[in-house]
């Protein structure tokens, strides 16, 4: 009995002492503490990937340095933008601002035309383009038929240098419409080919000619001149003249010119003098002045004055006119007049282009 109890004891003793042991080498997890340095902190991802958490050690701050924004294309500086003023001309303002008359008109999409209206808006490209460049260098639009040679010569120019300013390949590339920069160092003036002497034929007589005095002839008296008339094609076109001048004077504040037949047709006889003498200035071949002609065709004047031009189109006609530099200005002031009243156009075609008279007056009465 004895030995039981103590084997049993023994096996009681042993079993306390390892439940003891166990109870004092493990803690429940619930029971344990993490000191404040180690607190974790949660990190996402960036937007755009698949977010992820990570547990992980709080860091140091460090100061935020802003990146600088790239401009997109390199953005340019703003251009300037000039407001037109009375008495300004392309020619002008190219000067001004050095760059060419082409420049001006390129960048604000005028085309050919030189003329600039009063208030409005003319953006100013970069001269930095353009160096080199004259200010006289000025838009030309191709029309039918026309060659880069014979443009060249036109204007007095090497044919390869207008290839050259304009970028083409190919000299004979050119199309109706087109713009050609005209490289000039003076005001564009349009140079008449050199007339070509045409020979004439003598016809061979079928008889000797007669020794005997023919018989008076009675002849009608004479009678006046038929008016002069413009061709039919461009019948229309001295009123346009005078449509665009009044234009252009509207653009100056100034009133319109009204048209008059009387000036027409001393414009349009002295237009057919120049054809017949093969040149034009303004000086008739009777040796006339502007006044003795309009006065021939009974217009009384109190004032009167004459431009004239050879080119193509009329609107070439009155840019040629208004292309001029205050105090060089006379054909310009004819058109801005405020004592001049009236108007009369007269045209006619030539070897090349057209020969533009435009004589302007005031009446007497």
């Amino acid at each position: 009995m004895l030995r039981i109890r103590v084997e049993r004891g023994r096996r009681v003793f042993w079993g306390g002492l390892l439940l003891i042991l166990v109870a004092c080498g493990t803690a429940p997890a619930a029971e344990e503490t993490v000191t404040p340095a180690d607190a974790p902190t949660l990190t996402v991802a960036p937007a755009g990937t698949w977010p992820a958490v990570s547990v992980l050690p709080t860091p140091a701050a460090q100061p935020t340095v802003a990146e600088p924004l790239e401009e997109a294309g390199g953005a340019e500086e703003p251009g300037i933008v000039y407001t037109v003023q009375p008495g300004d001309t392309l020619l002008g303002l190219a000067r001004q601002y050095g760059v060419p008359m082409a420049a001006l008109q390129l960048q604000n999409g005028l085309g050919e035309s030189t003329v600039v209206r009063v208030g409005e808006l003319l953006e100013i490209p970069s001269p930095a383009a353009w160096e080199g460049a004259s200010a006289f260098w000025v838009l030309h639009q191709v029309s039918a038929g026309e060659t880069l040679l014979g443009i060249a010569r036109t204007y007095g120019l090497d044919v390869a240098d207008l290839q050259a300013v304009n970028g083409l390949n190919d000299a004979n590339a050119i199309t109706a419409g087109q713009l050609l920069v005209l490289p000039l160092d003076s005001p564009a003036v349009a140079r008449a080919p050199a007339p070509t002497a045409t020979p004439v034929r003598l016809s061979t007589p079928t008889s000797p000619p007669s020794t005997e005095s023919p018989s008076p002839t009675a002849f009608p008296a004479p009678e006046s001149p038929p008016p002069a008339l413009p061709p039919a094609d461009i019948a229309a076109w001295p009123r346009e003249i005078a449509r665009l001048i009044n234009e252009v004077r509207a653009a100056h504040g100034l009133p319109p010119l009204v048209y008059n037949e009387l000036l027409e047709q001393a414009a349009q006889a002295h237009a057919n003098d120049c054809l017949q003498r093969g040149w034009c200035s303004h000086v008739g071949s009777d040796g006339s002045n502007s006044k003795t002609r309009i006065i021939r065709a009974g217009y009384d004047p109190a004032g009167w004055a004459e431009c004239w031009a050879q080119c193509q189109t009329p609107q070439w006609a009155v840019d040629i006119w208004m292309d001029e530099v205050p105090p060089d200005d006379p054909h310009r002031r004819t058109l801005l007049s405020d004592w001049l009243t009236e108007i009369g156009v007269g045209v006619v075609r030539v070897d090349w282009g057209v020969y533009f008279i435009a004589d302007f007056g005031r009446p007497a009465n």
